[in-house]
């Protein structure tokens, strides 16, 4: 019994360990991977400093690796299911992923992969990080062609990039086409943004 119970426990651990993970992917974690780890994935096919562009939450973030070429993007092509994938590094750790789907995912199977709460959001990120975390349900009344479903993690923020089929639901609504459960759409990239890189700037100052 004690050697089945141990062989289970294993099995499990391991399933755990390979489940995705919303600070990881292939073995490369935010926050404590070098661009030497992905070495693993080939020659990047460019890599030079360039600006960070977070999808419509990008004010949660500091301003500047959205205005400024300050992290080391290192970009891949050929990997399979994927159009390509970017690695931002500062200095030497990994603080952001960008995976952008050969074949698009459908949207509530994010909750599935990655255990999470997500939620659409389409207007200005007014809310920081946590306090759109709490909110009820910040649905909007309808959905543009374009929009993002956001979900926290401890370390990480996960934004999923969702085209809507071309034509927002209000069109779609008034041609009387079914939009069906869950949220409209389908996911055609990820992005995986370290929780170091939230906007602190100033705390120098209030010590």
């Amino acid at each position: 019994m004690k050697i089945t119970s141990a062989i289970l426990l294993s099995v499990f651990l391991t399933a755990a360990q390979d489940a995705p993970r919303p600070d990881q992917w292939h073995g490369l974690a935010l926050n404590t991977s070098s661009p030497s780890d992905a070495s693993g994935l080939g020659a990047p096919t460019s890599d030079k400093p360039e600006r960070l562009i977070i999808p419509q939450v990008g004010k949660w973030f500091e301003q500047d690796v959205s205005r400024k070429p300050i992290l080391r993007r290192m970009e891949f092509k050929e990997i399979e299911g994927f159009k390509n994938v970017d690695l931002f590094f500062s200095g030497d750790h990994l603080v952001a992923i960008r995976l952008f789907f050969a074949k698009p995912l459908n949207t509530e199977a994010l909750k599935n992969i990655y255990g999470l709460d997500f939620k659409p959001y389409t207007g200005r990120a007014e809310a920081g990080i946590d306090e759109f975390s709490r909110l009820a349900n910040p649905a909007p009344q309808g959905y543009p062609v374009l929009y993002s479903l956001v979900a926290a993690a401890e370390k990480s923020v996960v934004i999923a990039s969702v085209d809507n089929g071309g034509v927002g639901d209000s069109l779609k609504a008034h041609l009387g086409l079914d939009l069906g459960g869950g949220y409209p759409g389908k996911v055609t990239a990820v992005t995986l943004v370290s929780r170091s890189l939230e906007d602190h700037k100033g705390a120098d100052l209030l010590k």
